[in-house]
């Protein structure tokens, strides 16, 4: 069962979040609590996940009285204590973290998202070779599965790849096709060659708001005059949208040491407006590693540099 998340009065965000452990079971009981706590903080942002071992409630604004929403939450009848290594004043999204996640991720699930290409690096295929572009960067790939379309195609392939087991797969299942920097996206750029072409999927929403901007910069930079880039990301309009912990506005927590940001158009103009943004729309994916689950909902970005 996906995690459910009752977001209520969407209060601007501010820093200070707190997290509470509860015995809540029912959603009911979540919509219940929820109304009596926004009535008495009013400038709180208030979400619960009942499906967390810790049947988590979490609380955000500029000040949280832990007592107060403790002895509120008792006296409705619930347990209710403070996690103390939950709480934090913001969250952020350090390389280290990164590369324990998605090296723990390859160990334990290898080719977790199997070996069809993603619809997004179809579509870009499709631009590259439309544009004559014969040597791509693609920053986040993984085991390989998006950039063998760009192989295959006659294209010539450099990824950048924070996970040495991901990097190993590659090898295994591709050979020696592609050109690998062994790095995290923050540390770009790792070498001072201008590509053709960019492809992007995902990543991106995986990182912070000043990582995102550092690496789409990044990117647009190590383009030659003319060329393309293509980015994909999870829109918000997407079924596992506002699943999991909140750690900030529109970024939820994924896993262990994980977080998504899902956009909206006006996010895609914001953070590509100023890189060439020609343009971009919504597309479904097959969710390749979850059966029969719905498909999720992407955004795909298209920019162009400047002659």
């Amino acid at each position: 069962m996906i995690g459910i998340s009752i977001v209520f009065p969407d209060k601007k965000s501010k820093n200070v979040i707190e997290i509470f452990k509860t015995n809540i079971q029912q959603q009911s009981q979540t919509e219940a609590l929820g109304r009596v706590l926004t009535s008495i903080f009013p400038d709180c942002r208030i979400n619960f996940d009942i499906d967390d071992r810790d049947k988590i409630l979490r609380m955000e604004g500029s000040f949280v009285d832990v007592r107060a929403v403790i002895s509120v939450v008792e006296d409705l009848g619930f347990s209710c204590k403070v996690i103390p290594d939950r709480v934090c004043e913001d969250t952020a999204n350090p390389p280290e973290e990164m590369r324990a996640f998605w090296e723990t991720g390859f160990l334990e699930h290898k080719t977790m998202w199997g070996f069809e290409p993603a619809k997004s690096a179809i579509i870009a295929r499709d631009v590259f070779v439309e544009e004559g572009i014969r040597d791509v960067l693609v920053p986040g790939i993984g085991y390989g599965r998006n950039a063998r379309v760009f192989i295959d195609s006659g294209i010539k392939v450099t990824g950048i790849e924070i996970s040495g087991a991901a990097i190993e797969l590659a090898r295994e299942h591709y050979g020696t096709d592609m050109d690998i920097f062994h790095g995290s996206v923050t540390d770009m750029p790792f070498d001072a060659h201008l590509y053709e072409g960019v492809f992007c999927y995902g990543l991106v929403y995986l990182l912070d708001p000043d990582q995102r901007k550092k690496m789409i910069s990044d990117c647009y930079h190590q383009l030659k005059p003319g060329g393309w880039m293509i980015f994909s990301v999870v829109s918000k309009n997407s079924p596992n949208y506002g699943k999991g912990r909140e750690v900030r506005k529109d970024t939820f927590e994924v896993g262990r040491g994980g977080q998504v940001f899902f956009y909206d158009m006006n996010a895609v103009k914001r953070d590509f407006g100023g890189y060439g943004l020609e343009d971009f729309f919504e597309i479904e994916e097959p969710n390749n590693a979850a059966g029969n689950r719905p498909s999720f909902r992407f955004i795909v970005i298209r920019c162009k540099k400047g002659e």
